[in-house]
């Protein structure tokens, strides 16, 4: 079941979290309400999927994702970007804090259905959607808050700009290139968005090697997708 809450987290915080809505809940107790109930939502969908028994618990994490994000955007309100980052982290380890709270307790709780829990074959597969899910929007807002906490506003834009989806389908590639162990072919995953046609003295075309961001930005997403595939893999062939 921490698998599936884990996924859950994923979707309903990351995927299904707009810009828009972000910044609704930023500034309104009503975009706060808004988010959480998509959470609680996604939550309770993934659960019912899985194990319906287990509902309530279900409803406890999205409550409390709710509460949480509530003190957050209208009690800390960082004016400084590395404290942005640090309320980001403490953020983000409330929610998976509570979670995996609530699963152990659920373990022995009367709502408890020992039927339910996933099989290991099922569990492999949530944990394999739930690395790729990682790899989009949860690991784009992380590399943000970091860069940007760590080395200044230079390094990295805010998260409505600079480009998203080009890093998110190159970490999607480098890690499926270490989950099948083709490791030697990490470096071309990097090359499409670097190479940039240009006209040499007006008549041919070549091509130009240039970097595409901050290079904290682009170790950091790498190495974040490695360890992803490598973890995926070793989850493989362990066969559980």
């Amino acid at each position: 079941m921490l698998y599936l809450m884990l996924l859950a987290h994923l979707l309903g915080d990351y995927l299904l979290q707009w810009g828009s809505i972000a910044r609704w809940k930023a500034r309104s107790l009503s975009g706060v309400l808004v988010h959480g109930g998509i959470v609680t939502l996604t939550t309770l969908v993934c659960t019912m999927i899985v194990a319906p028994s287990w509902w309530p618990y279900a409803l406890l994490i999205g409550l409390s994702h709710m509460a949480i994000d509530f003190v957050r955007a209208r009690r800390l309100r960082p004016k400084r970007l590395v404290w942005e980052l640090v309320w980001y982290l403490c953020d983000q380890l409330a929610h998976l804090t509570v979670i995996v709270l609530v699963v152990t307790w659920s373990s022995a709780g009367a709502w408890a259905d020992p039927g339910s829990m996933l099989a290991p074959a099922d569990r492999r597969v949530v944990a394999y959607v739930f690395g790729y899910v990682l790899l989009l929007n949860p690991a784009w807002v992380f590399l943000r808050f970091t860069v940007r906490g760590v080395w200044g506003p230079n390094a990295s834009p805010i998260l409505e700009e600079g480009e998203k989806y080009g890093p998110m389908v190159e970490r999607v590639m480098i890690a499926t290139c270490v989950l099948t162990g083709r490791w030697y072919l990490v470096p071309l995953m990097l090359l499409p968005r670097r190479l940039m046609p240009i006209r040499v003295a007006g008549q041919g075309v070549g091509v130009l090697l240039r970097p595409t961001g901050h290079w904290a930005e682009t170790a950091l997403s790498v190495a974040l997708a490695m360890a992803v595939g490598l973890a995926l893999r070793m989850l493989g062939a362990g066969g559980g």
